[in-house]
């Protein structure tokens, strides 16, 4: 899945030049947590709400420290500069990998030169919920399979045959095995049939669950 998919697009900015208290109301007024700093039309960085309480900590009971009485603080002064981006034709897993590892918030997405999204960790959860299907009725198994075509083929006509529709599969290595593990989420109410008819074909499943 691409970036461009689940971005937020044309997303709210500041300048540089704006007050702190400006980014904090944009910040409140539209349920955000990270704005991107555009100045001339290009990127210059990226300001987030620890950001913004981060500087209201330092500034202690006060308020501003002494050389910023009576002025209002800009976002120039806190923003970050060193800012990392993707493009709508990054993948989704560039994005998992670069949050993770950088400990971002949001990722700024760039067409060009031109600010054209923001991707947050929200983002990429909400992208995994609609994967994996998890808002929808369903049975869930975690099916131990050797790493060939051979058994998810066998394991695929068993589901066919008993009429179990798959509404998502997600097949991940398991190393310990050498072997692969298949998750399933299944359009059935019918578990325990499920179930028994696949550990009679010796499949070895587990983590079964009903999931609302």
């Amino acid at each position: 899945m691409l970036v461009g998919r689940r971005m937020t697009k044309d997303p709210k900015t500041v300048s540089p030049e704006d007050t702190l208290t400006k980014a904090a109301d944009i910040m409140r007024g539209g349920g955000i947590n990270h704005l991107p700093v555009v100045e001339g039309g290009k990127l210059v960085g990226i300001l987030s709400d620890t950001d913004l309480r981060n500087v209201s900590l330092a500034s202690g009971p006060g308020g501003a420290p002494p050389q910023h009485k009576g002025q209002p603080r800009l976002v120039r002064e806190v923003m970050k500069t060193d800012v990392w981006s993707l493009t709508p034709e990054d993948s989704l897993e560039d994005a998992f990998l670069i949050i993770r590892r950088r400990k971002f918030g949001a990722l700024p997405i760039l067409s060009g030169d031109r600010l054209v999204g923001i991707i947050t960790k929200i983002d990429l959860l909400n992208a995994v919920i609609d994967v994996l299907n998890l808002e929808e009725v369903g049975l869930r198994i975690e099916v131990s399979l050797p790493r060939n075509m051979k058994g998810f083929e066998e394991l695929i006509s068993t589901l066919e045959g008993l009429k179990a529709n798959i509404s998502s599969c997600v097949i991940t290595p398991e190393k310990e095995k050498d072997g692969m593990r298949a998750l399933l989420r299944l359009d059935t109410i019918e578990g325990p049939k499920v179930l028994s008819a696949l550990r009679a074909k010796r499949f070895e499943v587990a983590g079964t669950s009903a999931l609302p």
